[in-house]
Order: C-alpha cells, then sequence, then structure tokens
C-alpha cells in the first residue's frame, strides 16, 4: 500500500495486531471456515479492505482530521474511524524452563491446533479467567482428563456463574484450589509437570505432554497510547468518563474500542462480537457528521 496521499481513504477500518474469528466452539472446524469464507466474500463487496497478517506499530491525527496508522513495514493506511479489537496476550509465569516448552508442551491458547495434541492426555491449565473456562471446556471433548490450577479457594470473582457450574459438573474437569504450576521436564518436548498444593506445602508430579498457561491478561495497545486514554495496565477506557460520545467511544472522537481490550471486558467472545455489531451505527455517526 503506498503512502496517504496515493491510496484509497477508507470511511473505517478495524486496526488489530491478532486477528481471529472465534464464533463457537460448538461448531465444527469446516463449518467455521465456510462462515468466514462468506463473511470475507460479503464484507469485499461493502469495499471492505483486509490486511492480514499487519501490525499496526503507530496511530496518528494527520492534517486532514484522518487517522494515519503506520504498519509493521512502514507502510500507511488512512481512515476517517478507528475500530480497535486487539484482544489480549496472556503473560507467563517465572517458572524454570518456560521458555524451552512454548510451543512443544506450553501454550498460551486453546484452537484446534492445540486441541490435537490433548487427546487421549491428561491437560492443565493455569487460570481462572473466563477465557480459560471456556478452553477448558473445548478440551474435554478430547482430552482424557482437564486440570485447572487455581492459586486462590475461589473463582467467583474472576468467572461467571453459569460457566463455573457447567465445569463443576462436568466429570472429565477438576478444578484443584490453592495450586500452582512450580516446574516443568522434558527433553524436546513437555513430559511432566510439577504442581504445588500451596493448601499443604507439598509438590505432586504429573505425567503429561500439555499445559496452557492463560493469566496476567495484557492489552495490545501500546501502539495507540498516544491517541487514546488508557487505565495503568493498558486497557482502553471508553464511554462518558474520558469524553467519548457512546459507550464503546474512547477519550478521542472517532477511535471506538470494543472487546478483550475494554476495562472491565469479561473477556467473552458472545460480547465481543456483539460490542462489535452495535458499534457500528457510532462509526456512521462520526463519519456522517
Amino acid at each position: 500500500m503506498g503512502a496517504c496521499g496515493q491510496g484509497p481513504r477508507l470511511s473505517g477500518i478495524t486496526l488489530a495486531r491478532q486477528v481471529a474469528l472465534k464464533i463457537s466452539w460448538a461448531f465444527p472446524p469446516e463449518f467455521l471456515e465456510r462462515i468466514w469464507s462468506g463473511g470475507e466474500i460479503q464484507a469485499r463487496t461493502f469495499g471492505t479492505k483486509f490486511a492480514i497478517p499487519h501490525r499496526v506499530e503507530k496511530l496518528v491525527l494527520s492534517g486532514h482530521g484522518h487517522f494515519d496508522a503506520t504498519l509493521n513495514g512502514g507502510s500507511l493506511v488512512c481512515a476517517r474511524s478507528v475500530v480497535v479489537a486487539t484482544r489480549v496476550q496472556y503473560r507467563c509465569l517465572p517458572v524454570d524452563r518456560l521458555a524451552n516448552f512454548e510451543g512443544a508442551g506450553l501454550y498460551c491458547a486453546a484452537t484446534d491446533i492445540e486441541a490435537r495434541f490433548c487427546t487421549n492426555s491428561e491437560v492443565f491449565f493455569i487460570s481462572g479467567e473466563n477465557s480459560a473456562g471456556q478452553a477448558a471446556m473445548f478440551l474435554s471433548r478430547s482430552a482424557k482428563h482437564v486440570h485447572m490450577l487455581i492459586r486462590g479457594k475461589s473463582l467467583t470473582a474472576s468467572m461467571s456463574d453459569y460457566l463455573l457450574s457447567r465445569i463443576e459438573a462436568d466429570p472429565a474437569i477438576t478444578i484443584h484450589y490453592e495450586h500452582a504450576l512450580h516446574g516443568l521436564e522434558g527433553g524436546d518436548e513437555l513430559t511432566h509437570a510439577t504442581i504445588h498444593n500451596r493448601a499443604d506445602d507439598c509438590h505432586w508430579h504429573h505425567r503429561t505432554r500439555t499445559v496452557f498457561m492463560m493469566v496476567a491478561a495484557a492489552p495490545n495497545t501500546g501502539w495507540l497510547a498516544d491517541m487514546a486514554a488508557l487505565d495503568d495496565k493498558g486497557f482502553v477506557r471508553t464511554g462518558r468518563e474520558v469524553g467519548g460520545k457512546s459507550p464503546y467511544e474512547t477519550s478521542h472522537a472517532g477511535i471506538i474500542a470494543v472487546g478483550d481490550v475494554l476495562v472491565g471486558s469479561v473477556k467473552r467472545v458472545a460480547s465481543s462480537v456483539g460490542e462489535g455489531s452495535v458499534v457500528i451505527s457510532n462509526i456512521w455517526d462520526h463519519v456522517n457528521a
């Protein structure tokens, strides 16, 4: 894509470091592929342009009142409105040999690709967030058993009641309260995990080839820091309290945020999809103002 003066002006554009379509794990992969393909064709019919995979390195306001987004590689994309839907990334814990097993038994996302490694095996989750609960339900269909390690004594503050009820009722999932990951072992690939029972201050050794670490969500908003108000963790603040004209508009008119990246978001797919559909009218209000 050329410079802004030479390239097309878009009335609205979604800028994201990570692009993913997650409708429901209840649907088979081939069904989701058909939905994505059909959705892309429909979007292109309305003039939508896709830039995958590209990352936004910087966002500034141009002299013409448009937003200029610098992509990795130096290309520029110009738009009159920006929708931020960049999801979050999960930080890793200080566990020995953690880096050795990244992609070789240690994962931060549970998709169909990772699910293949879990067939008929014991799986460990290091998280008590909604996203981890959904992933545990998904993997329990193929894994021999799913273990969720929770440092605290309860999940009521971090997980929705209905999801927690489903997990507790699933015989293929066990929640271990006051437990934490202590160590990982193996050669080229993960073979064992050492678990610390914090209540009894003892350790137990378990054979496993898959551990999912989904803790300490960090938003992908470094590129947005100079344009919109963020909280101390980098999540985007929106709504009237920061000057937004709608619940999802940021402190800068024309920049709208939805999904996991919002302050106080519940990290649920359904919520993100709903928010994304709602803000379309806000985009048109800004563009036509």
